[in-house]
């Protein structure tokens, strides 16, 4: 892997976040003085291009030239005058709103193949909340784990974990768990990155909590780095 992966546990994309939005940037900033970047909403069920075009605006407020591909189906997302600009930009944006959405609309598709790529070149791809879970091997829908788009394979992120963690216990997390996924949790405003050295990069706010097992799980900050091997 030459990219990165960078992962949100939510309120991604908005001012209290622009600081860390700033960081992702600066890593295409070295080869591209105004980056390229694609917002993709794929998770979103509003129907509405409010929150894609929102995005949007925010990002080229920091110096980006971004745009917006309305992918929130299998036929756009196997359409070419929708996804052959996403093997063109140096950024891949995926907003939050429904996994289960993202895994069926993208699952198979050339949107798929396209964010596989980015991962393999130097770009980076960028997802929050709901998105984020759905990159993972597997992400938790209604108390079971269901197979994520897979793009890390071996991660199930679990978004917004300050709140999640109140009232959800580790052994109840963790059973059922595909053997092999590592359960992450991120808090808001709370990004991982995933770098092409394997390692994990903590930012933000809030913790990031790595269920090592259901006795052991290693709480990381701001500034701290770690692996899963």
């Amino acid at each position: 892997m030459k990219g990165y992966l960078v992962l949100s546990g939510g309120q991604a994309f908005t001012p209290p976040a622009r600081t860390l939005d700033s960081h992702w940037l600066n890593r295409i900033r070295r080869s591209h003085a105004r980056p390229r970047v694609v917002v993709i909403p794929a998770a979103d069920i509003s129907g509405t291009r409010r929150e894609p075009d929102r995005i949007t605006r925010y990002l080229n407020n920091l110096g980006t030239f971004a745009e917006y591909v309305m992918i929130t189906s299998p036929l756009a997302a196997n359409t070419a005058s929708e996804y052959e600009i996403l093997d063109k930009v140096e950024g891949l944006v995926l907003p939050d709103g429904s996994a289960l959405d993202l895994v069926e609309r993208l699952t198979g598709t050339k949107t798929e193949a396209a964010l596989r790529r980015a991962l393999q070149r130097t770009a980076v791809v960028v997802a929050t909340g709901a998105s984020a879970m759905a990159l993972g091997g597997a992400y938790w829908l209604g108390g079971v784990w269901e197979r994520g788009l897979g793009l890390a394979p071996h991660l199930a992120i679990v978004p917004h974990h300050e709140f999640v963690q109140m009232r959800l216990p580790a052994d109840r997390l963790l059973a059922g768990i595909p053997e092999g996924v590592t359960a992450i949790g991120i808090d808001d405003l709370t990004y991982i990155t995933w770098t092409p050295e394997d390692t994990y990069e903590v930012m933000g706010r809030g913790e990031v909590t790595v269920y090592r097992s259901v006795e052991q799980q290693d709480i990381y900050r701001d500034g701290a780095t770690f692996s899963l091997g």
